[in-house]
């Protein structure tokens, strides 16, 4: 694979488990795998989790350039 289409793969996920960070205090009480995850401070995890997630997408994430269209 070229390194293009892998640092747009590792943003995808990135933004993924981000976005699954969020809602992982949440489950915290539901799901066993997730207190084990988490531990015994579930936010700062989560947080943790997040801003990691966020910075990874940040440093991967590239426009595509598309041409432009003009009138001419």
């Amino acid at each position: 694979m070229p390194k293009m289409e892998w640092k747009r793969l590792l943003y995808h996920v990135a933004v993924i488990v981000t976005a699954l960070g969020m809602f992982l205090p949440l489950l915290y009480g539901y799901l066993p795998w997730v207190r084990k995850l988490l531990g015994t401070q579930p936010l700062l995890s989560s947080l943790a989790i997040i801003v990691i997630g966020w910075v990874v997408a940040y440093f991967t994430f590239e426009e595509e350039k598309r041409e432009e269209l003009t009138a001419s």
